[in-house]
């Protein structure tokens, strides 16, 4: 009778052990398939080269030279689903003014959604707040009579660099010629950009947006996945897809 009922206590115990290794291995499936879910969900950032193309420069400007001679660097960015960046410069009448070369086109799907375009600066070398310091990298854009990229809000710093949203307000480009001596009669527009400057590669980023075409929150999005760096290769070598097509 004792070998009886030790026989069925081994038993019970081998069918809930059984039962505890199936549970567990269930969930690890489980964990794993949610993790790949996730990675695939995930979208692959997208590398943007700049200087992208040269510009012309008939009057040799020392400036635009330098511009054109900038040593090459990458902005990796994570777009929304159905963005894409198409290598050439935005071509309608009322672009979203501002201070930047070598712009490409921002399309949703087939629709012109904005640009993006970088430019040069002289690193800030006297003390200031940190808060204040977007002031001395983005004064062509801030204090201009027909446009401005301010007010300013970081969304994210590191000690050498920094991206942030811009609320900007401009009059028309195409109807300021309409309107001689009378500023105050050109129709103005609002909408938003992004801004993202690196004191070590000594260059800046802009994307706006023509009005009406990203929320804020998209806005935010984009932004907080900026980055900046040096090229030390080609894109293929940081793992990452670009969308620039040839125009």
């Amino acid at each position: 009778m004792k070998q009886i009922k030790l026989i069925v206590l081994v038993f019970v115990l081998m069918v809930s052990l059984t039962g505890c290794n199936n549970e567990k291995a269930g969930n690890e499936k489980n964990g794993e398939t949610s993790v790949n879910e996730a990675s695939e969900e995930r979208e692959p950032a997208e590398v943007i080269t700049f200087p992208a193309y040269e510009e012309a420069n008939p009057e040799k400007l020392p400036f635009i030279d330098k511009v054109n001679n900038t040593p090459a660097f990458h902005v990796k960015v994570n777009l929304p689903e159905n963005w894409g960046v198409e290598n050439r410069k935005p071509d309608v009448e009322n672009l979203v003014p501002g201070d930047f070369y070598s712009m490409l086109s921002i399309y949703e799907k087939d629709t012109l959604i904005g640009y993006i375009g970088f430019n040069i600066f002289d690193p800030y070398e006297d003390p200031i707040p940190e808060e204040q310091y977007y002031q001395t990298v983005y004064p062509g854009l801030r204090l201009s009579s027909v446009f401005h990229w301010d007010p300013y809000e970081a969304v994210k710093t590191t000690d050498t660099a920094e991206t942030g949203i811009a609320d900007i307000w401009y009059l028309e480009p195409g109807e300021i010629d309409k309107h001689p001596g009378a500023m105050a009669d050109v129709p103005q527009q609002e909408t938003i950009g992004i801004l993202s400057y690196d004191k070590e590669l000594k260059v800046f980023i802009g994307m706006a947006f023509m009005p009406g075409t990203v929320s804020r929150e998209q806005a935010e999005a984009v932004a907080q996945s900026i980055s900046l760096s040096a090229e030390t290769g080609t894109t293929a070598d940081t793992g990452t897809k670009s969308t620039l097509h040839p125009a």
